[in-house]
């Protein structure tokens, strides 16, 4: 219902704080309900297979994040802003209705457990690593999902158009980088494939945004920019998508699996403020270097350096530096 809510009131919002309210504060708290439970349930069925489950199961939202632009960019033009929206909002309203009536838990809670919040959970050290952990994944993530386009219309070097097809770019990369992170991890471990492409991530913000966006303010040839963009667009969306498919397995792996839920819930409440508060970080990185992007690609790069000591950090204290533990 808050979910619905939110999309359909967001055709008529012409002010600031009512774009927070509906789409910050009911979108919000309707997607976390949803997505919470959601993920949680494909640990009550899976745990060797667990992490190329969740694979499987979040490349929807990654396929949706193919289809939703390109259909948005089309409606805007044809029936405008309010109606579009509503479009969506009917097509939430279908796959909400399929997921209620398809997702299903296996495990009862435990005798002694609770729904609230349980702070004793964070008393664990290797729990309070990866909620740091997937707090600076959370900041870095959204950054060139939110920042991309922007930067692309902003470049000169790709027409309008295409500008807003490389996010799809990015989402159909991801989809497949959701899987195969997952697929992976369940062989060589859910850890050692989370620090493989946090990496990964890193390296592609230095190496090919950073470039990009340096490129672009000093107004170098389009040709440069333009491959350094598509192919960060490929490899980041790649390597991202570990971000959504394997950071609750590695939550996953340090509880028992009827607490993973709570577990989930807990590292995920203090994770949203990160999500919260990314995107006005970059936004202001931005207007601060008076329009340039090469600030926010540093920013996504340094926060996945920390994201990446937290998951080392985690994998060293459970089974040393031993570069053969599938851990």
């Amino acid at each position: 219902m808050l979910m619905m809510a939110s999309i359909m009131l967001m055709g008529i919002c012409s002010q600031y704080w009512q774009f927070l309210v509906v789409f910050g504060i009911l979108g919000g708290a309707g997607t976390s309900l949803i997505v919470t439970p959601a993920v949680a349930a494909i640990g009550h069925f899976f745990l060797a297979k667990r992490a190329n489950a969740t694979g499987i199961a979040t490349t929807g939202g990654s396929i949706g994040g193919i289809i939703f632009p390109l259909m948005l960019e089309s409606l805007f033009l044809k029936v405008g802003w309010a109606w579009a929206t509503r479009i969506q909002g009917f097509v939430f309203l279908v796959l909400l209705v399929l997921a209620n009536l398809l997702i299903r838990v296996r495990l009862r809670p435990l005798p002694k457990g609770s729904v609230l919040p349980n702070p004793k959970i964070f008393r664990q050290p290797a729990f309070v690593l990866v909620t740091i952990a997937a707090y600076f994944l959370e900041w870095g993530l959204f950054v060139p999902v939110t920042y991309l386009t922007s930067y692309c219309l902003d470049s000169g070097a790709m027409s309008p158009t295409f500008a807003f097809q490389v996010i799809a770019i990015y989402n159909a990369a991801s989809s497949v980088g959701r899987w195969a992170s997952g697929f992976l991890a369940d062989r060589f471990g859910r850890y050692n494939i989370m620090i493989v492409t946090v990496f990964f991530c890193m390296s592609s913000s230095i190496g090919l945004w950073l470039p990009a966006a340096a490129f672009s303010e000093r107004d170098s040839n389009h040709a440069a920019k333009f491959g350094l963009t598509v192919s960060y667009s490929v490899l980041m969306g790649l390597a991202s998508g570990s971000n959504i498919s394997l950071a609750p397995v590695c939550v996953g792996a340090l509880c028992d699996t009827r607490e993973y839920g709570q577990y989930y819930a807990m590292c995920y409440s203090i994770v949203a403020f990160g999500t919260l508060t990314g995107v006005p970080i970059a936004g202001a990185i931005i207007g601060a270097n008076g329009g340039a992007y090469w600030g926010v690609a540093i920013f996504t790069a340094v926060c996945y350096f920390c994201a990446l000591a937290c998951f080392v950090a985690i994998r060293v204290a459970k089974v040393g530096w031993r570069w053969d533990a599938i851990y």
